[in-house]
């Protein structure tokens, strides 16, 4: 008779959650099509009856409100009353999730998750294979998917901008450059608060000029340079350098040669080049920064990385870890200087 012992059955409650995670689209699916429709957006003045929600939304009122009421359950919306909700996604409201959300949800993101497998199986992006070009490739030539791009991509860094502000301190004199800034939404902020610095908003040429409506906006403007670049070939001379999720899309080798255009073009000898980043945390650990890992893996070729890895790409482009500082969001500031 075998020693090895028989298979244990999955208790009811795995087998839910297994489930859960399996049916996790659907929770995509729902909140993309409530963002679509900009549902949210009609609850500014407090919550609503599902019955005007779908008047003005231009939706079914029935299949809306099954919608809600599934949202509701995992908490972004809530139902006060019957058939009656308040709260999320506005699109006019500042660091609202929207623009992310009909990014991360889209037809082209669905396909890439669909082919998820290739991935796995070769650990090569499968987005090239879906549209036939690099991501920023694609972004540039489709101008929708550009436009979407670069509103999720302002919807984030205005999403975490408050607690990565708040954490940190940026200083109060000297030039510091925002790194592939695209819009400007993180350098707006930090020389909103920092009125002592002078900044530089470095992207490529179109992206960059894209931002000087926020640079206006902000009241910033008048010290922030708008420059237009390619970071693999060099980055304009300053003080210090903010990169806001920029080597997270790039493998170990072009991270480097980043990173080593910051380092030669950094005039201050104690000068930091500060990446916000999500480090991958514990084993086992729930953590956004495993999941965004997986967008890296699929579309862009790029990777999460934790403290221990940072520390060794650093070295490999002659820096050395200065310190992690945590902020309120799931995005870290992590310091390197010169070694």
């Amino acid at each position: 008779m075998s020693s090895a012992s028989a298979p244990q059955a999955p208790t009811a409650q795995h087998f839910v959650e297994v489930i859960s995670i399996a049916r996790s689209y659907m929770q995509s699916a729902c909140l993309y099509a409530v963002a679509k429709l900009k549902v949210a957006d009609h609850l500014g003045g407090g919550p609503q009856p599902v019955s005007e929600l779908a008047r003005a939304a231009k939706a079914n009122e029935d299949a809306l409100y099954r919608t809600m009421r599934a949202l509701a359950s995992i908490g972004v919306f809530q139902e006060t009353a019957p058939r009656t909700f308040a709260h999320a996604l506005r699109s006019d409201v500042p660091g609202s999730a929207r623009d992310a959300v009909l990014f991360m949800v889209d037809a082209m993101h669905l396909k890439i998750y669909g082919d998820l497998t290739h991935s796995v199986e070769t650990g090569q992006p499968v987005f090239k294979k879906v549209t036939g070009m690099e991501p920023f490739e694609f972004f540039t030539k489709d101008e929708e998917e550009n436009r979407l791009f670069n509103a999720a991509m302002t919807s984030i860094a205005t999403g975490i901008v408050r607690p990565v502000i708040e954490a940190y301190d940026f200083g109060e004199s000297g030039t510091i450059a925002d790194v592939g800034g695209g819009h400007g939404a993180l350098i707006s902020a930090i020389l909103a608060k920092h009125r002592g610095l002078q900044g530089i908003l470095f992207d490529l040429p179109p992206i960059a000029e894209g931002g000087r409506k926020m640079l206006e906006a902000r009241g910033v403007a008048s010290r922030c340079q708008i420059v237009g670049g390619d970071f693999f070939k060099g980055v304009p001379a300053a003080d210090r350098y903010v990169m806001k999720s920029v080597i997270h899309d790039w493998n170990d080798e072009r991270s480097v040669t980043i990173l080593k255009n910051c380092a030669s073009a950094l005039r201050d000898p104690a000068g930091k080049i500060c990446l916000l980043e999500m480090p991958i945390g514990p084993l086992n650990e729930p953590g956004m920064a495993k999941w965004i890992d997986m967008e890296m893996l699929a579309v862009a070729g790029g990777r999460e990385r934790t403290e221990a890895e940072y520390e060794a790409l650093f070295a490999k482009a002659g820096l050395r870890l200065g310190r992690v500082v945590r902020t309120a969001s799931p995005i870290a500031v992590i310091e390197a200087v010169r070694a």
